[in-house]
């Protein structure tokens, strides 16, 4: 060790006994990057301003080595014990700055070498990017959390990753220090006993369920931090949608919003191979929203408003004449409602009626008609883009025909399959929020101020122990590993800052927060007996029941139909396991459909029977070992179910284990859940900050004959990954006219595609799949287009080259004739003294001339069944 001391550094730092050396499998460093101002030099004022080389074993070195290991150690979860970095990064080199008086410099500390910062100045600023180093093998920069890379202020970083250290420059100590679960890299550990390792296939199947299994959890809402004034704004965009549609005052209500995709209602249907009206016939078009009008109309009082042109939800408005108190003016003005629709495939926008268009999900085409397509001939399709582009479906023409429309159609039905696989999530938000912990103890020394990721990642560690304790059913194969780390000691209250979204765009249609949306659940599949914190499924009204007795017939609960969530916020989050990208999570509040006379009081739906023994148990009565909770052997998600994969159990995080449900959602093979939370304050859910500004809407109407009943007990929220959102809610959708005919059909084939756009059967018969992620609404549209137009033109081309070879190979040869049919002789018909083979009709046998002499022909069968052409003398 150099014996040289400096004043301001100490030289009391020396390497502990039996540490273990850390070293950096990799290296941003440059050596390029070094200062080269390294020599001593004196100016008139007899000072110094110079950068030395601190070499690795003197005590600067030593100081930032040990605590470096030691914050790194702590937040990779390794074995207790001293740490030590092995050297500097590749490229890296500690500097002593002497600047100041010649003989009493003033010294401070920089590593150097980085190719992204140019020093760094402290120990708090280096464990960030040493982390990063460690841990991310592609290097890259956007996953580093250091304040040269991530741009942050230090003070906030310290914080987030609890490296606040005490003012005597100790260590970070790792029992202060939340801990994070990583996978560490290959690194010098001290000898532990040998374990026995999985195979690679199981462990590529354990890692392969952990990062596919959609996530579905139940929580308490975490308590907003209330701002003296918002800070936060209400896109404009979203306020107008939703107040539109569900704005109390509103009376023509605007239900589709811009880029959302439709289907168009032609004007006049164009009409397939087997005639008008036929299921071959193209009846809409899909479009795109470009824009919404309102337009009124004055229409005379004595008018029929269903006998008017275009059908119109208008709601018409009296006015007096202001000249003349006594009498009114014989008119009314009528609020028309259009969109401006940019249909697909083609180049025309056209303004169409509020009345004649339909959500995405409500309309497919038919397989008659798809076939249709596939049948029209290459001739006939014409697919050249300067033809289908001017393809207009509204024009009265009648050069508008199936074979013209179906190059164009084609390209737009598959357009409209293309955008219906894209999804973002968009205008973020910072959400704070503050968690309750409870106190082990005497009071910890940590930061009132730390990340989501940190608070996240400790209770989960702790919640995962609960978890580990609950006995499960016998025979079940399910056992979840304990973790040893204890939960940190926390402060009894922490804020966290969240990045949260105001809306998303979900396949064909643009979903907001503070609105209805559908889930791919029916309500059979939540809690079918009840728990602590969700209500069992609503059984038949008494009505009901007594009109099913008098049929001679039985009628079923809420079990049956789909379930709803008011959708209350939208983040990203890591997910459970710890491992793999981030996930989207949707919170909100659940309702189910019961039916519109149906009395909570009166519900006789028993939740524990006892196996028949003793009084049944009512919902929300005691158990029969005197405890309130969840019911042995019953689980969130039980029975068949048409969805998969099962959801995760819940071990998430974000709340305090009091005010969390652990393992609520249980695997298929898990028949036990249960449940440890406190009785929640009666509020409202909506009183949480969930949304930028206090700003919320009532519910939408419910379908005829049903009302919407809370699922969840007060207090409380579901978060589930987006994987299980089915789509938007449209109020009386069933009842539009454009629907009536396949209605219909529904209703004689059984289908229960449709009733799935209310609510009246799983969600997960009508809903949204999408896959692919793109940032915003135009690059999903552009790449959609440009892939729907590649392929189909490939496959045309494909087909095309098919024909022509299929037609070449038939026009190759004669086609054969069998022996018997060919005849020889002299004489035939059929050819004039110019022709030298024999024609068609003849008996096989031609005269002709040539060259003035007259020669005779005959056909001759070869043994392959062809006609060869021989001269006889």
């Amino acid at each position: 060790m150099s014996a040289r001391s400096h004043k301001g550094f100490s030289s009391s730092h020396v390497i502990p006994p039996n540490a273990t050396f850390l070293d950096f499998p990799r290296s941003d460093g440059d050596p390029s990057n070094w200062p080269t101002n390294n020599t001593p030099h004196i100016d008139s004022e007899g000072h110094v301003n110079y950068m030395r080389q601190a070499a690795l074993d003197e005590s600067l070195s030593i100081k930032w080595r040990v605590e470096v290991a030691a914050a790194l150690a702590s937040k990779l979860n390794m074995a207790q014990g001293s740490y030590v970095l092995q050297g500097w990064p590749a490229g890296y080199q500690m500097f002593d700055h002497n600047k100041g008086p010649k003989d009493s410099p003033r010294h401070d500390a920089y590593l150097i070498g980085s190719t992204y910062a140019k020093r760094f100045r402290s120990v708090p600023e280096f464990i960030p990017h040493a982390l990063w180093l460690l841990t991310d093998p592609t290097l890259d920069r956007s996953n580093c959390n250091c304040k040269y890379c991530n741009k942050k202020p230090q003070r906030e970083i310290t914080a987030s990753m609890g490296l606040l250290t005490k003012r005597g420059g100790s260590a970070p100590s790792g029992a202060n220090t939340p801990t994070r679960t990583i996978q560490p890299p290959r690194l010098k550990r001290q000898p532990q006993p040998p374990k026995e390792r999985p195979s690679r296939d199981q462990e590529k199947s354990s890692r392969d369920k952990e990062r596919f299994r959609p996530y579905v959890g139940v929580r308490r809402m975490p308590k907003p931090i209330r701002p003296p004034a918002p800070k936060q704004s209400m896109l404009r965009e979203r306020n107008s949608d939703l107040s539109c549609a569900y704005g109390p005052e509103v009376k023509v209500r605007r239900w589709f919003r811009d880029g959302e995709l439709l289907w168009c209602a032609l004007n006049t249907p164009i009409d397939g191979p087997s005639g008008p009206g036929g299921d071959d016939s193209i009846f809409f078009w899909p479009g795109l929203v470009e824009e919404t009008r309102m337009k009124p109309t004055p229409v005379l009082k004595d008018t029929d408003m269903d006998t008017l042109d275009g059908p119109s939800n208008g709601h018409p408005t009296s006015h007096a004449d202001s000249s003349n108190g006594d009498e009114e003016v014989p008119w009314i003005i009528r609020h028309d409602l259009s969109y401006k629709m940019k249909l697909l495939g083609i180049s025309q926008s056209v303004y169409i009626s509020d009345q004649l268009v339909l959500p995405y999900q409500s309309v497919a085409p038919s397989d008659e008609l798809i076939q249709a397509i596939h049948a029209v001939s290459y001739e006939d399709l014409d697919p050249d883009p300067a033809r289908t582009v001017t393809f207009n479906p509204y024009s009265t023409s009648s050069e508008v025909t199936f074979a013209k429309a179906a190059a164009p159609y084609g390209i737009a039905l598959q357009i409209g399959a293309n955008i219906s696989g894209y999804w973002t999530p968009t205008d973020d938000w910072e959400f704070k929020f503050s968690i309750e912990y409870p106190n082990f103890g005497p009071p910890q020394s940590v930061s009132t101020f730390q990340s989501l990721d940190s608070v996240m990642n400790s209770s989960m560690a702790h919640n995962a122990n609960l978890a580990s304790t609950m006995a499960t059913p016998s025979g079940s194969g399910s056992h979840t590993p304990s973790i040893s780390a204890p939960l940190p000691p926390l402060a009894a209250a922490q804020t966290i800052v969240q990045t949260r979204y105001q809306g998303l765009w979900w396949g064909a249609e643009r979903i907001w927060t503070d609105e209805l949306i559908r889930l791919k659940f029916s309500r059979g599949q939540i809690a079918p007996e009840g728990n602590d914190l969700i209500n069992a499924p609503a059984g038949p009204s008494r009505k009901a029941q007594e009109y099913a007795r008098s049929m001679g017939g039985q009628v079923g609960g809420a079990e049956g139909r789909g379930v709803f969530m008011r959708l209350e916020g939208l983040f990203v989050a890591d997910p459970p396991s710890g491992r793999g990208s981030k996930v989207c999570h949707a919170v909100g509040t659940l309702y189910e459909l019961v039916d519109e006379d149906w009395e909570e009081e009166l519900d006789g739906r028993e939740m524990v029977n006892d196996k028949g023994k003793g009084k049944a148990i009512e919902n929300g009565d005691e158990h029969m070992d005197g405890s309130f909770g969840v019911p042995t052997g019953l689980s969130f998600m039980s029975g068949p179910s048409p969805l998969k994969p099962p959801p995760l159990a819940n071990p998430d995080p974000t709340v305090s284990v009091e005010g969390t449900t652990t393992d609520v959602l249980s695997h298929s093979n898990i028949a036990g859940a249960s449940a440890s939370a406190s009785t929640a304050a009666q509020r409202d859910a909506n009183s949480v900050l969930s949304h930028p500004v206090l700003n919320t809407f009532p519910l939408p109407k419910a379908p005829d004959g049903f009302k919407f009943r809370p699922i969840l007990k007060p207090g409380h929220e579901i978060v589930v990954d987006l994987t299980w959102i089915a789509g938007r809610y449209y109020p009386g959708l069933l009842e539009h006219r454009l629907l009536d005919r396949h209605v219909e059909r529904a209703l004689a084939a059984g289908g229960t595609q449709l009733w799935a756009l209310e609510g009246l059967t799983a969600g997960c018969y009508n809903a949204m799949d999408p896959t692919k992620w793109k940032p915003t609404r135009s690059a999903m549209v552009r790449e959609a287009s440009h892939d729907a137009r590649v392929g189909l033109e490939e496959h045309w081309k494909n087909k095309e080259k098919e024909r022509q070879e299929a037609k070449l190979l038939e026009g190759s040869f004669l086609p054969p004739l069998p022996p018997s049919e060919l005849k020889t002789g002299e004489g035939g018909s059929g050819l004039g003294e110019s022709s030298g083979a024999a024609a068609p009709g003849s008996n096989g046998i031609g005269q002709g001339s040539v060259n003035g002499k007259e020669e005779r022909m005959e056909l001759r069968v070869t043994e392959d069944g062809m006609l060869e052409a021989m001269a006889v003398d």
